[in-house]
């Protein structure tokens, strides 16, 4: 029978896979102790923000669904990322901490889960936020990863609601043909969400994910306002939308009004804000419509004005 210091060592010495893991990722994971004095190794952790009101978002990447079983993992990291990121700086705020969930398909390999967590590091480095927490599973259904985004605000936050008929629409770059790759490589508008939301004829934003119409129309909900007529020459259309018009028959422009995961703003402005010389507002300074009393959404074209529905991507079953 071992003695009790031996078998002390020899358990000590087995350490469960999940809890090497956890220690791995305590130091993969970069930490700042100044802004995280608690960090991956906790049953949760502390974090210090100099805002008072923070901003969270949530947002998962499901294969199958946001991507298929052959799109590069760091890819994948990417996109879960940014599709929070995006939705902090449609609210005008600066990414900070990030809490990550993954499901692995089981028999996931330890090389792929090692380039999934490379390309969570490498996309949270480059919004500037940090990897804080979160928790790793293994299922028999597709790889699921979700991210909770917690970003502190600069100035006000921007709402979807504040708009007001007589507005101007803006947006903040080209749109249509994501799913030709700019899905997954996208950047999020960090600094344009900040720059825009110091303007205080900026009225109301939200992030073009699911579409141009269905996200005008939502934000078009959520401040009581009745219509809006979109100036089809104006709106800019990104040159993966004309590439996939040239496969599938339909027009640049419909990818541009419908294809979503365009993650650009969508903003309403007043017609009397003086736009400031910023890059990053650079393509936002031309308006793409405007806010009006007539009910429903608006295409004008140069063959006059046509009625369009509110179609984008839909998330219920």
């Amino acid at each position: 029978m071992a003695s009790p210091s031996r078998a002390r060592r020899g358990a000590a010495a087995r350490v469960p896979p999940e809890r090497a893991l956890t220690a791995w990722l305590a130091g993969f994971f970069p930490r700042d102790p100044a802004r995280v004095p608690i960090g991956i190794g906790d049953d949760a952790a502390v974090v210090r923000c100099a805002s008072r009101e923070l901003v969270l978002a949530c947002d998962p990447v499901v294969e199958g669904v946001h991507f298929d079983a052959r799109t590069p993992r760091a890819l994948v990291a990417r996109k879960v990322i940014n599709r929070n990121v995006s939705d902090l700086a449609a609210m005008g705020a600066r990414p900070e901490f990030l809490l990550v969930s993954i499901v692995f398909r089981r028999g996931t390999t330890p090389r792929a889960q090692r380039q999934l967590f490379a390309g969570l590091r490498a996309a949270a480095g480059a919004g500037g936020a940090q990897v804080v927490g979160g928790d790793v599973a293994v299922a028999d259904g597709p790889l699921v990863v979700t991210v909770t985004a917690l970003g502190r605000l600069t100035g006000r936050a921007l709402r979807r609601s504040g708009a007001r008929v007589g507005d101007t629409l803006h947006v903040t770059g080209p749109l249509g043909g994501s799913r030709l790759g700019r899905h997954l490589r996208f950047e999020p508008r960090v600094a344009a969400g900040e720059a825009l939301a110091r303007l205080p004829g900026v009225r109301a934003a939200i992030d073009v994910s699911d579409g141009l119409l269905v996200d005008l129309w939502t934000l078009l909900r959520a401040s009581d306002v009745p219509g809006a007529v979109l100036d089809a020459a104006a709106i800019p259309i990104a040159a993966s939308a004309r590439r996939l018009a040239r496969r599938d028959g339909r027009t640049a422009l419909e990818h541009a009004l419908g294809d979503g995961e365009d993650h650009e703003l969508l903003v309403a402005a007043s017609p009397r804000l003086r736009w400031p010389g910023l890059a990053c507002l650079r393509a936002a300074r031309r308006p793409i419509g405007r806010l009006v009393a007539e009910p429903g959404l608006w295409l004008e074209t140069a063959d006059g004005r046509q009625r369009v529905e509110p179609k984008g991507w839909q998330h219920v079953p």
